[in-house]
């Protein structure tokens, strides 16, 4: 299966043309104020047919809830997935939708129907492309501008294409909670019902299967060298690959701290994450 990240990230981005409600869960509480569903994303639009018949991917859209200024309560939608008429009932039920936040530049083809149709306020990682079709205003995160109270913001510097992971500082009845996309993820099985029988097979042989995984793909297209000089060695792809994300993923377990983990793709790690990550860090990035 060949993957074209350039062409994945623009057919991936919102535009004014949602798509339909794709089949998911209920929505699960998983800690206090944090909310999960999953669901299968088809193959985007714009792929090969073969694909778009075989292949189905797991994703899973994190919710925040927070206090608004008026005493109600608001609704912070991560990954979006774009939910049946029953589940937004349940989702418009728990509080105000107010933001939406794409925080990995191959995920969005959600976010343009929940900013349109509740008039949401639409907040990206810096550099982003936007969909050319798309009309509506963004905003851009930063340390000092973020969508949630009290919430952190870690961005990876120098990526062929943006990606962000939102942290949650720990509460008295909460522990820190590490939201991400395609950076790490997070899969207990290869058997996932919302992945086709090809996506589960590619699961385990790329290596993505455990917990709190760094993306093999997502690694291997995100470093410069990797997309400017195709060709380049196996082993030289691979210690510039190591240099390049190792200092930036011990960045993030040294500056945050998080014990619960909700990744784009896969189940949420609900306790000890920050020791996941350090070990996948020691086996996807050593020297």
């Amino acid at each position: 299966m060949m993957f074209d990240p350039d062409q994945f990230a623009k057919i991936t981005v919102p535009s004014d043309n949602p798509r339909q409600a794709a089949k998911h869960s209920d929505i699960k509480k998983i800690a206090n104020d944090v909310f999960m569903v999953r669901g299968a994303m088809p193959s985007a639009p714009g792929r090969p047919i073969w694909e778009r018949l075989f292949l189905r991917y797991s994703r899973t859209m994190t919710v925040v809830r927070h206090h608004s200024p008026d005493g109600g309560s608001d609704l912070t939608l991560i990954n979006t997935m774009r939910l049946s008429p029953a589940g937004l009932e349940a989702l418009t039920g728990m509080g105000r939708i107010r933001n939406i936040v794409r925080l990995g530049a191959f995920h969005g083809v959600d976010d343009a129907f929940y900013v349109s149709e509740f008039g949401a306020d639409y907040w990206q990682v810096e550099g982003m492309q936007p969909a050319t079709d798309y009309r509506g205003e963004v905003r851009t995160m930063s340390e000092s501008s973020l969508p949630i109270p009290d919430a952190k913001l870690f961005c990876f510097e120098g990526l062929n294409y943006p990606e962000a992971i939102l942290l949650l500082p720990a509460q008295q009845d909460r522990p820190g909670v590490a939201i991400t996309t395609d950076s790490i993820q997070n899969h207990t099985s290869a058997w996932d019902p919302d992945n086709s029988f090809l996506v589960s097979m590619a699961i385990k042989r790329i290596g993505l299967l455990g917990p709190a995984r760094l993306g093999p793909v997502w690694l291997r297209d995100q470093v410069p060298a990797n997309k400017n000089a195709p060709e380049l060695t196996g082993a030289v792809k691979k210690k510039n690959m190591t240099s390049f994300f190792r200092p930036q993923f011990q960045r993030l377990l040294h500056d945050f701290d998080f014990d619960m983990l909700v990744p784009g793709h896969g189940w949420p790690v609900m306790k000890d994450a920050k020791a996941a990550v350090r070990a996948s860090i020691e086996k996807q990035l050593s020297d």
